[in-house]
């Protein structure tokens, strides 16, 4: 059954993941600096590779969740 719920979920993962598959170093680095706030300044701050690879897979996973609960809302 294709609730409210179920189309904000897929919604969400519509906008939040292909930005996150498709630019993995801009988003990791977003969450770096986010979680560098309130740290003493030491330079820049880079994500780790493994990071950026974790968010491109998490993004591209996102993207197909979100597409699933779409798609199958449409057609139920």
């Amino acid at each position: 059954m294709c609730t409210g719920e179920v189309v904000a979920w897929g919604i969400v993962g519509l906008v939040f993941g292909p930005p996150a598959a498709v630019w993995p170093y801009k988003v990791a680095r977003l969450g770096e600096l986010v979680d560098a706030i309130g740290r003493k300044p030491s330079g820049p701050v880079e994500p780790a590779d493994w990071n950026v690879a974790l968010t491109r897979i998490l993004g591209a996973i996102l993207s197909l969740v979100g597409l699933n609960y779409l798609v199958f809302c449409v057609l139920l």
